[in-house]
């Protein structure tokens, strides 16, 4: 069976046609996997850096884990530990100007990494009087983080805040 000419041509027209759609679809099958690649060094660029970064600030980190390591209590009576803690924020609010309600003293907790004694307080002061007794509360010789805060105006007195906190001193495990 022989073609005509106009068979012909049409047949190389549809045949090109075929051709560069094909050539298309495998163009942009190529674009999008080069991209991807492209996104995946890029990222694995990143994390080599960062992980560069941190070994050459292994030794600060070291010594940093051992100057903590050093500093932090040790438990030693868990049934006082909550005791000496309650005891401690009331001395530090008289001397800030706040007044603690609702006085729990909680259990030991294990965490990873540290033991935790919490104690649970309600405040009622002014607001400079809080963020004062806040910052002498956290010291960071201390060890004694706020794990639970919430502090909201007093409905009673738009000049006062209430706030009720969860204290704790952490310990070396």
């Amino acid at each position: 069976m022989t073609l005509s000419a106009r068979e012909r041509t049409l047949s190389i027209v549809v045949g090109g046609a075929v051709f560069v759609l094909l050539n298309l679809l495998l163009v942009k099958a190529f674009v999008q996997r080069n991209a991807g690649y492209r996104q995946d060094l890029a990222l694995s660029q990143g994390e080599w850096a960062t992980m560069q970064e941190e070994l050459g600030s292994a030794d600060m980190w070291k010594k940093r884990d051992e100057a903590v390591t050093a500093k932090q209590p040790k438990l030693t009576n868990q049934n006082a530990a909550g005791v000496e803690l309650l005891d401690l924020v009331t001395a530090i609010a008289k001397g800030h100007n706040i007044s603690l309600v609702n006085k729990v003293v909680g259990g030991v907790t294990k965490q990873k990494g540290y033991k935790s004694v919490p104690v649970t307080v309600e405040t009622h002061s002014i607001w400079p009087d809080l963020i004062s007794f806040l910052y002498a509360l956290q010291k960071p010789d201390q060890f004694i983080v706020c794990e639970r805060v919430d502090i909201k105006v007093d409905e009673s007195d738009a000049s006062k805040m209430e706030g009720q906190f969860t204290i704790a001193r952490w310990y070396a495990p």
